[in-house]
């Protein structure tokens, strides 16, 4: 998969600095499958959460949640073509709850 705007990754990274390691490892699985479907991820992933169009990877321990939008691998012609993984957002526990709440979905 092709992670889309790693730099929002970094970002996270700088802002969150406990969570540098666990993003780098997370990117590095994901950067090498080719997922078509939520299932493929949850194999990967057991405790992800697919929410309409998001895919929200609990980081660290479920301390913060990587939100994020899934373009899957397709197979056009008979070769399994690249994903992609659109990063929207690295939010705590506590920031992704309290979106919820208030109804503002998880991105920010």
């Amino acid at each position: 998969m092709h992670v889309v705007s790693a730099k929002h990754l970094k970002a996270a990274a700088d802002r969150f600095r406990d969570v540098s390691k666990p993003l780098a490892a997370w990117r590095s699985i994901a950067k090498d499958k080719r997922w078509r479907n939520p299932d493929e991820v949850r194999a990967t992933f057991a405790d992800v959460e697919c929410a309409g169009d998001e895919v929200i990877f609990p980081i660290l321990q479920n301390k913060y949640r990587l939100v994020t939008a899934i373009h899957y691998s397709r197979e056009p012609q008979g070769s399994l073509a690249e994903g992609h993984i659109w990063i929207r957002s690295l939010l705590t526990r506590q920031q992704y709850e309290d979106a919820a709440h208030q109804g503002k979905g998880a991105e920010q």
